[in-house]
């Protein structure tokens, strides 16, 4: 097994996982690989919340390209009221919003940088990414790999897309949250015509796409071929999750 998944999925064991942010291991090791692989130097985290998809991009910083990961997030209450979840879900989201203790939270994922020892390798703003550009465009930072995974109301998924999407450097890549949600359907289906789409999961712990910013047809065929393992990894866990349902159905 790859090292930089063992460091991750320690890393994570570290970060409390809740209703409001639940990144998994796949997915943050895929975005650490991505730092790793083509040594992207600056890369942004949307919506940090305890820092589970943050934390590992700025630990793949640490180990192998001395590059930073920007988190944004306002840990406020009335930033995180989202008027499209899921039916399914959206009383729990609202109930999540209405009680989560996000200052507290804030402070856990400041001592968290410190105690996993990224200081070097984390800068954390604390506003909402609307606001946050500014700061981005001021400094003339541009990104080699952004993660959209804040408001999920399309109108403020499309704000980021907005602002950041020219922020992204050419072969950077960008990571979107909870692809299956219509809020967010009609920014993945523009993503699909404007990038490259290299990769997708969406099981019962994933729910995410990356995307390649370019055209480079021989080089999205390459890049969604190092994501076949995966695939196939996942699918023979369904495979045997069946297996398993079948016979304990059949033993009754």
């Amino acid at each position: 097994m790859d090292q930089l998944f063992k460091d991750v999925e320690a890393l994570l064991s570290r970060v409390k996982i809740d209703f409001g942010g639940g990144c998994s291991v796949t997915k943050a090791y895929l975005m650490a690989r991505l730092i790793r692989d083509e040594r992207l130097k600056t890369t942004l985290d949307i919506g940090v919340y305890r820092g589970r998809s943050l934390f590992p991009q700025a630990l793949a910083h640490r180990k192998y390209t001395s590059g930073v990961a920007y988190g944004v997030d306002p840990w406020d209450a009335m930033e995180a009221v989202q008027e499209q979840a899921p039916e399914a879900i959206a009383d729990k989201v609202k109930e999540w919003a209405a009680g989560a203790d996000l200052q507290r939270i804030y402070e856990e994922v400041v001592a968290l940088t410190s105690t996993l020892d990224l200081q070097a390798n984390t800068t954390l703003l604390r506003e909402p990414s609307s606001k946050a550009i500014e700061y981005f465009r001021a400094r003339n930072i541009l990104f080699d790999l952004v993660h959209i995974d804040g408001n999920h109301d399309t109108v403020r998924v499309r704000e980021d897309l907005d602002h950041y999407l020219p922020r992204l450097r050419p072969g950077g890549y960008l990571v979107l949250d909870d692809v299956s949600w219509a809020s967010i359907r009609p920014i993945y289906d523009e993503l699909k015509l404007r990038l490259a789409h290299v990769y997708e999961l969406v099981d019962s712990r994933n729910d995410f796409a990356i995307f390649w910013n370019s055209k480079d047809w021989l080089g999205t065929r390459q890049r969604r071929a190092r994501y076949v393992p995966w695939r196939v990894r996942n699918l023979l866990g369904k495979v045997k999750g069946r297996a398993v349902r079948l016979l304990k159905a059949g033993a009754r």
